[in-house]
């Protein structure tokens, strides 16, 4: 069985990279999941908060003005802008 396996990543620092149950996300027209074995999808996303629910269960939250998602074979990556003044830090994790 395959993880699903995310990275967000910001001009400033990958955020977070590593395995995870699911991850909601803020698109243009709206918001949408992404669970282990989605369908490929490239979007765009507007500004609102990425939510990241970890393989062990904790809810983790990053803030986004905007940015693009890539999800293929398991393996997620968010480009986002996002500045570390917003709360979130790479050694929040």
């Amino acid at each position: 069985m395959n993880d699903l396996y995310l990275e967000i990543v910001s001009p400033e620092a990958i955020l977070f990279e590593g395995p995870v149950g699911m991850v909601d996300i803020p698109g243009t027209v709206g918001r949408f999941t992404i669970l282990r074995d989605h369908a490929p999808i490239v979007s765009t996303l507007s500004a609102g908060r990425v939510r990241v629910i970890s393989k062990d269960g904790r809810e983790l939250f990053f803030p986004c003005r905007e940015g693009v998602v890539e999800c293929k074979d398991n393996h997620l990556t968010l480009l986002i802008d996002h500045h570390q003044s917003e709360g979130v830090k790479p050694s929040d994790f």
